[in-house]
């Protein structure tokens, strides 16, 4: 439970609606994305496909434009959360 609610602060931060969650919006605005999230890591997703998937999340809101160089920060930020927290829960053979 811990990696998700890691996770549901990085997103808060991610906020591709600018919406400022937890000010201006509900502050569990993006919490629903979190558990995925930590299965895909914990499978052994890299960097590369954390973004991927953020991009794919970001593209399915409505008229919100791109920013490769935030998400591919979040990304980073969650690989780095995630196996930080677990360990050896992850493959440690996953490029990033």
């Amino acid at each position: 439970m811990a990696n998700v609610e890691a996770v549901q602060a990085i997103l808060r931060r991610w906020d591709p609606m600018d919406l400022a969650p937890g000010e201006f919006a509900p502050a569990d605005e993006y919490d629903s994305y979190a558990p995925q999230i930590v299965s895909l890591v914990a499978q052994g997703c890299s960097v590369e496909q954390i973004f991927d998937h953020l991009q794919r999340l970001r593209s399915g809101m409505v008229c919100m434009r791109e920013n490769p160089k935030h998400d591919k920060e979040i990304a980073g930020e969650i690989i780095a959360t995630l196996r930080g927290d677990l360990g050896m829960d992850f493959n440690p053979s996953v490029s990033q």
